[in-house]
Order: C-alpha cells, then sequence, then structure tokens
C-alpha cells in the first residue's frame, strides 16, 4: 500500500494505539518511518520507536500524573520550533489523539501558529482495550450505546464537566477513562442517581499489553476488588450488562502463555522473532541481550575463502548468522548464490536451514539432531577424506565438529564469518522481572548467551549468584550443546525441543505450560 510521502514543514499527530504495536495503523507506521523527528509520549510500546530512521530524533515528552519535565505548552512549543525548521514531525501518542489525548490542543497551538498539521487517528483504548478483555461495548439486546467520559477533570473547571446524575439514568455502557484515582466517588455518584447496585463493572489495567490484568465485579463490590488487586493506573473501567460477556468473549486473557514472564537472552538482531512468537501466544516477554553479533575484525580471511569456492567439496553452515554474514559478504564481492555451484551445503539445524532457502538453497545435509555434534554423527555416513571443508562460523574458537572432521581426513578451513562476543556489562539494562524474582522461564540460544550470563548479571544486580538469580525459574534451551552449558553450572533444563528451531522452542514452551501444576 502506497502513502504520500510526509511534507517536510508539517506535523503528523499520530495515534499508536492502547500499548499492543500491532494495533499501530499502516499510515502510522509510513509516517514515523519518515520522521526526521518524533516527540513521544509514555503508555506505547517504545518498539513503535524502531520503525523510524536510525537517524530520527526521538524526543520523550511524558507527563502522567504531573510526573514529567514537559508540560502541554512546552510540548506545543517544541512541536512548532522543530517544524519551522523544515523537519518532518511525528507527535506520537498513546490510543488516539483525539480520544482523551489532548491532540486537540496541540491542534489547536499549531493552527494558532499556523503550522500545517495533520491528525492520524488510533485505535482508541475506548475500543481496543475491552476488546482484549472480552468486552463488546455494544451488543444487540444488550447495550445499544456506549458513552467515553473522563473520571479526572480539569481542577481549574467551576462546574463539573461530567453529568454523572444523567449518565446514572442511560442504559448504556460508561467507558471511564483515568477513573482508577476517583473510583470510590464515581461509583457512588452512579449508585445515588439510580444505577443499580448488581450492575457489572470492569477494571482494566494495562490494557492490550501482556501484563493485562482485569477485575470484574459490580458497583456494590467493584472497589472492594480493585483494591484487593492492588490495581493501578493505567485503568480502564466499564459499566454496563456487557461485561457479562466476557466469560465467553475472553481470548486475549485465555492465550496459553498468558501471564508468563519469560527473559529471552539472544542478541537484539536475533530476539525480535522468537519475542514477537512468545507474544502471540500472550507471554510477557523480556530481552537481556547476552550477545553482540557484528562483522569480523578483518574480511580478509573470509574474502579469501569466497574466491575460491570451487576448491571446496563442503560449505558446512552452523548458525543463521553464518549464513547472513557469508551471503552479505559475497554480495559485496558482486557475487551470488551461483559461486556456490558444485559445493555440497550442510546446515546445523532448521534455522539455519530457513536461512538458506530464503537465499534459494537447499542444503545437501541437515542432522536429525540439530546440533555440531549431531551434524558430526551425520557426515559419518560421508567420506570426507581428502575433501576440503569451508566451515564460516563465528570468532569463538574450533569445535568438536572441525575436530571430528579432520580425524575422518577432511582438510576444514574454519574462517571468521562475524564476530560473537560479551556486552559491556556496564552497557546491559537487567530486566527488573529477573532481579525482582518475577521470572518464569529464561532462554538461552547459545552455550556463549550461558556462558556470559553470570558475568553481565554479576556486574549489574546486588546479588550475582546465578542459581540464585535463577531459582524457581524454569530454562528452556534450544539445543544440546546449549543445555550442557547450563548443567556445566549445575542448573536444570526445564525442556528442550525436540529440534533446534525458533517455532519448534515455542510449541515446547506452550506444552510445558499446558501441564497440569504449571
Amino acid at each position: 500500500m502506497n502513502f504520500a510521502p510526509a511534507a517536510p514543514g508539517c506535523v503528523y499527530i499520530v495515534g499508536a494505539g492502547p500499548g499492543d504495536p500491532g494495533l499501530l495503523t499502516l499510515k502510522g507506521a509510513h509516517l514515523i518511518a519518515e520522521a526526521d523527528v518524533i516527540l513521544f509520549d509514555d503508555l506505547l510500546d517504545r518498539r513503535l520507536l524502531d520503525l523510524a530512521r536510525a537517524d530520527c530524533e526521538r524526543v520523550y515528552v511524558g507527563h502522567r500524573a504531573g510526573k514529567g519535565k514537559k508540560n502541554q505548552e512546552d510540548i506545543s512549543q517544541l512541536l512548532i520550533t522543530h517544524t519551522r525548521a523544515q523537519r518532518r514531525v511525528v507527535r506520537l501518542k498513546g490510543g488516539d489523539p483525539y480520544i482523551f489525548g489532548r491532540g486537540g490542543e496541540e491542534a489547536i497551538a499549531l493552527h494558532k501558529a499556523g503550522i500545517p498539521f495533520e491528525v492520524v487517528s488510533g485505535v482508541t483504548a475506548a475500543s481496543g482495550v475491552p476488546a482484549y478483555a472480552g468486552i463488546p461495548l455494544t451488543h444487540r439486546n444488550v447495550s445499544a450505546s456506549a458513552v467515553l467520559v473522563t473520571g479526572h477533570e480539569d481542577q481549574n473547571r467551576t462546574s463539573p464537566g461530567v453529568d454523572w446524575k444523567l449518565l446514572a439514568q442511560l442504559d448504556s455502557t460508561l467507558v471511564v477513562f483515568m477513573g482508577s484515582r476517583k473510583l470510590d466517588a464515581i461509583v457512588s455518584a452512579l449508585l445515588e442517581y439510580g444505577r443499580k447496585p448488581e450492575t457489572p463493572v470492569a477494571a482494566i489495567q494495562w490494557g492490550t499489553w501482556p501484563d493485562q490484568r482485569t477485575v470484574v465485579g459490580t458497583l456494590k463490590t467493584i472497589c472492594e476488588e480493585t483494591k484487593t488487586a492492588k490495581l493501578e493506573s493505567p485503568t480502564l473501567i466499564l459499566v454496563g450488562a456487557v461485561v457479562g460477556l466476557r466469560d465467553q468473549l475472553n481470548w486475549f486473557e485465555n492465550k496459553p502463555l498468558f501471564g508468563r514472564r519469560i527473559l529471552v537472552t539472544r542478541s537484539r538482531e536475533q530476539a525480535g522473532h522468537l519475542r514477537l512468537m512468545l507474544e502471540a501466544e500472550g507471554a510477557e516477554v523480556s530481552v537481556l541481550p547476552l550477545i553482540e553479533i557484528g562483522p569480523p575484525d578483518d574480511w580478509n580471511e573470509l574474502d579469501d575463502a569466497l574466491g575460491q569456492l570451487s576448491v571446496f567439496s563442503w560449505i558446512v553452515f552452523t548458525s543463521p548468522n553464518s549464513v547472513r554474514f557469508f551471503f552479505t559478504r559475497l554480495a559485496s564481492l558482486g557475487k551470488d548464490a551461483r559461486a556456490l555451484n558444485g559445493c555440497n551445503i550442510a546446515a546445523v539445524g532448521m534455522s539455519t536451514t530457513e536461512k538458506l532457502q530464503e537465499r534459494g538453497l537447499i542444503p545437501d545435509l541437515v542432522p536429525q539432531e540439530q546440533s555440531q555434534r549431531g551434524l558430526a554423527t551425520a557426515f559419518e555416513a560421508i567420506s570426507v577424506s581428502d575433501t576440503t571443508i569451508l566451515l564460516p562460523a563465528s570468532s569463538i574458537g574450533r569445535t568438536e565438529l572441525d575436530s571430528v572432521l579432520q580425524q575422518r581426513g577432511a582438510h576444514v578451513k574454519r574462517v571468521i564469518a562475524y564476530k560473537n562476543q560479551a556486552p559491556d556489562p556496564s552497557t546491559v539494562e537487567v530486566p527488573q522481572a529477573l532481579t525482582q524474582n518475577r521470572l518464569d522461564m529464561a532462554i538461552f540460544a547459545s552455550p556463549s548467551s550461558v556462558h556470559n550470563f553470570s558475568n553481565v548479571c554479576s556486574a549489574t544486580n546486588e546479588n550475582p549468584s546465578v542459581t540464585e538469580l535463577l531459582e524457581n525459574v524454569d530454562l528452556a534451551c534450544i539445543g544440546p550443546t546449549t543445555a550442557q552449558a547450563v548443567r556445566d553450572l549445575d542448573l536444570t533444563v526445564a525442556l528442550q525441543p525436540n529440534e533446534s528451531s525458533i517455532p519448534a522452542l515455542v510449541r515446547a514452551i506452550r506444552d510445558h505450560y499446558s501441564k497440569p501444576n504449571k
């Protein structure tokens, strides 16, 4: 789908939706990608900022509950300043800008300053949050209308803006924004003016986010229910008979991994796909990048191998990264997959195979046990004596695979295709779910991530013991080599998929938590 390019000197007020980044509109994503500067609020998934160019300036202007440095006038002035500099400006706001998002105030300020602007509507919390809680705003024979109100009015108003007496008389679904702190007063007013005590009520905290929590009660009980559950803002309040449909329509909170807190320890580049698959199953995912993947310090060794591919009988790829860097460098030298003509290709597992298939290549050898040890075993059925084998790999040293092939008479040329190193512990932010012992599971996808775990955590945590940090945490490993690295630390592996691939890992995690007592 094509959109008109963003214009310099214009402000685009974009609704980000209520939380789930998948609810961003296509036009919103297009404008973020073209922005020179983005002014963004609280209550939006920061991954949306990853859609922007690397050189895009990102400016945080959040001020929830008065806890920010920027007031509304400051924000409006920033928009005007950036736009007069002929920049393409996106004002990214949670939910919909024109539904309790103060987008109208900013648009009026731009109008007064003679600044052109456009408004891109977002999925409002009024519809998105109840949908994720299994509650429709309207339903035939249950509720024919819905009313959106604020529970937090401007303190400077001389008279109330919300007529609770009138609302209490309406047979409508009431959607109350910013009402958690005023819930007692709201409930009292509705009861006083005639709403029945048994009217169903739902309070939804962090709606559409993986840590969504929903408390259901009645006007008579909801205040006590929310206090017991310790719900805090942001919480959306729904009042009306439609709340009673939640038992039949609660799809989001019934996902297999809903409420599970899972730590992914892959590099930032590799964590995305796994994170998305886990979140699709309902998990709340934190990322602790324990590996930094990058190009080698020197390309000469790989370039030399790429210049004489015809001498190799086999090219063995032992990770998706080896495929990515190998073919990226091959392309930089003006060559493509045709340069591999005459070479047999081996892949360590399905994830590596998928990366090869994306380049139109089908491996000649994929082991049943998807590990380097399994690959060495698979080569036992193939004569490799006096053959020359290319092994583009990471900067980590030689492995058992090299030794086995050489013992069988092969000439193995291992070249560094990419650098695999531990991050600087001082630059790593350890997720609170780990430091506060709120994790259900930690995932390790390589031995190096296991080895780097204790180093990073000991430098950033007051309690550096790996055993204590991972106490009561299920440990998942993508393959046998990684699992052995975990056991070498005297830790227990809770699960390992039958094949070393991300889809198989996610299926294994889902099955693990579907068992009784999990």
